[in-house]
């Protein structure tokens, strides 16, 4: 009886985040046009340009925020930075790479 109670949790918990992907992808593709799939498969250089442009709107979307402007969705500013979160963690990270001092500098 628990093994169908765990079972059917794990299916909830997939719709749950199916229907998450969905509407996310709804919302990016009503707000900047940008096809999430698309996007996810893009090459590297592409994902830096689509990921600059979501940073570009969600600081507009701060600053609606901040001025209490009644175009103002805090639904949309979290879409949107997840979509922003979700690139970036498909994206290489330049953070392993690190600058080595040259030589005879001091440390």
């Amino acid at each position: 009886m628990r093994r169908m109670i765990d079972e059917a949790q794990a299916f909830g918990g997939k719709k749950a985040e199916q229907a998450r992907v969905a509407a996310n992808r709804v919302a990016l593709f009503a707000v900047c046009g940008i096809d999430l799939e698309t996007a996810v498969d893009a090459p590297v250089a592409r994902k830096r340009l689509v990921r600059l442009r979501l940073k570009r709107l969600i600081e507009r979307e701060r600053l609606k925020g901040e001025a209490r402007h009644w175009s103002y969705d805090l639904n949309r500013h979290i879409a949107l930075k997840q979509v922003y979160d979700l690139l970036g963690a498909n994206t290489p990270s330049r953070a392993g790479k690190t600058k080595t001092a040259p030589e005879g500098a001091a440390r």
